[in-house]
């Protein structure tokens, strides 16, 4: 009932599925420790991928290893910090200035659909590098857009999500 809700009768056709749950979780290479190729960057559980599991594993995905990571990583900045290692130096943030510009529905789904089809097609299972120099500009130019929109718009959770997801996906591109 609910995949004919969907427009899919699974009695002539296959439920199409796709793997996208797993462009989420794990792929940021740690050390031993937790400690990333970028200073300041610590990784566990989820998020890292040790190596541990083996080479057919995106995330560290057990959760006795992310108890042992986040606990060897905790103790590693608190060791790191205190001995004035990893300090990173921010930049002034501006205090915010609200502004209240309408958010049109249509262009943020435009914008979703954009970000979806490029990381499917280009930043896929299937990568080149005229995929990859492809969906580099497409995203760029698109995180550029919504950046700008961004900052003169009202805020919601959707333009929030929308402008976190296209810094992703050009992470996920890098």
């Amino acid at each position: 009932r609910s995949c004919l809700q969907q427009g899919v009768d699974m009695t002539k056709a296959p439920i199409p599925v796709v793997p996208g749950a797993h462009y989420l979780c794990g792929g940021v290479w740690t050390d031993l420790e937790g400690k990333t190729s970028i200073p300041g960057l610590w990784a566990a559980g989820e998020t890292a991928c040790t190596g541990v599991h083996g080479a057919n594993r995106l995330a560290s995905t057990s959760l006795l290893e992310g108890l042992v990571w986040g606990t060897k990583a905790g103790r590693r900045i608190a060791d790191t910090l205190s001995n004035g290692g990893d300090r990173m130096d921010f930049p002034e943030i501006a205090p915010w200035q609200s502004e209240r510009a309408s958010v049109e529905s249509a262009f943020l789904r435009q914008d979703w659909l954009t970000l979806k089809h490029t990381m499917w097609n280009y930043v896929g299972l299937v990568k080149t590098e005229a995929r990859l120099a492809r969906a580099r500009g497409i995203l760029a130019e698109l995180s550029r857009g919504i950046e700008t929109f961004y900052r003169r718009a009202q805020l919601s959770d959707e333009l929030l999500g929308l402008r976190h997801a296209s810094w992703v996906g050009l992470l996920v591109l890098e």
